[in-house]
């Protein structure tokens, strides 16, 4: 195959470098995005559940309370 570098065979091990991991920042950033992810995610759960129980709220009746009494 044409597309592999010299030296680089399937059945070789290789030193791992400094460059195989990311870096600190690379890190955060994705730290970042899952929670921005998350977060977007729990939001949009409960709006929808609040549209969904909306149409199924019970409806509220008055009630017949006597404030005083009368004399």
């Amino acid at each position: 195959m044409d597309n592999h570098a010299e030296d680089q065979e399937f059945g070789k091990t290789r030193a791992i470098s400094k460059l195989d991991w990311p870096t600190p920042e690379m890190l955060a950033a994705a730290h970042r995005a899952r929670a921005k992810a998350l977060k977007e995610m729990v939001v949009a759960l409960f709006r929808w559940l609040n549209t969904l129980l909306a149409g199924h709220q019970p409806v509220a009746r008055e009630a017949k309370v006597r404030i005083g009494r009368r004399r």
